[in-house]
């Protein structure tokens, strides 16, 4: 094997390494956030829901198929980006895209509905227009064998599935440090949670890209 084979060979290593991290990371503190956010509204507590009581049926399907959605995700993530146990692979991205649907579905609803602000409602409406276009756009990929097209639509999409962890995280800290009122820290979490990082993994996509390929010649010059 080249010397050029055995280089690019470690570097696919420690990337596969670094996914596997980090999805194992994500698939934790998504953990957590389903034990300590979501279960509880299913103690079906008026006090835990609130305001959204009267859309307590809303609620909870877009949590049981989101909870479905950000704990299947880094699995059919990383086998599809090792390309191992492709069958397996294949109906976690069933189970993904349907709660996907789903949540999505009931989340819209809630979005339009909403009794906070119509910029929060907003910013979740638009959340989940992202949340629909990015799996769509990956089911279409694969639909189509555009493998590679295919694994980057399904990294943005569950970045925006995570966008609801963000949320919270979000909100939280600002609370914490008393920044804003409380329904200026809901409409800033409601966009910043999933713009943000969205941009931010479409820089490192589109770098990666970027600085792996070789650098052009010049093919002419000016006269």
């Amino acid at each position: 094997m080249s010397n050029e084979g055995v280089s690019a060979e470690k570097v696919e290593n420690r990337a596969t390494k670094r996914s596997l991290i980090l999805l194992a990371g994500a698939w934790i503190v998504a953990l957590i956030f389903v034990a300590g956010f979501a279960l509880p509204y299913f103690g079906f507590n008026p006090d835990t829901f609130g305001g959204y009581w009267v859309k307590r049926g809303w609620l909870l399907t877009h949590l049981a198929a989101g909870m479905v959605a950000l704990l299947v995700g880094p699995f059919a993530l990383r086998l599809g980006l090792a390309r191992k146990r492709m069958p397996l692979h294949r109906r976690l991205g069933v189970v993904y895209m349907v709660a996907i649907g789903l949540s999505s579905l009931a989340a819209l609803y809630l979005s339009l509905h909403t009794d906070v602000s119509w910029v929060f409602g907003m910013g979740l409406f638009s959340l989940n227009l992202i949340w629909i276009t990015t799996a769509g756009f990956a089911l279409v990929a694969i639909r189509r064998r555009q493998i590679q097209q295919h694994q980057e639509w399904m990294i943005r999409s569950y970045v925006v599935t995570f966008g609801f962890v963000n949320f919270r995280i979000l909100v939280g800290i600002l609370t914490a440090i008393g920044v804003g009122t409380e329904i200026q820290r809901l409409e800033v979490g409601s966009w910043f949670c999933w713009s943000v990082p969205l941009v931010i993994t479409e820089v490192i996509l589109q770098g990666r890209k970027m600085f792996s390929a070789p650098v052009a010649s010049t093919v002419g010059r000016a006269r």
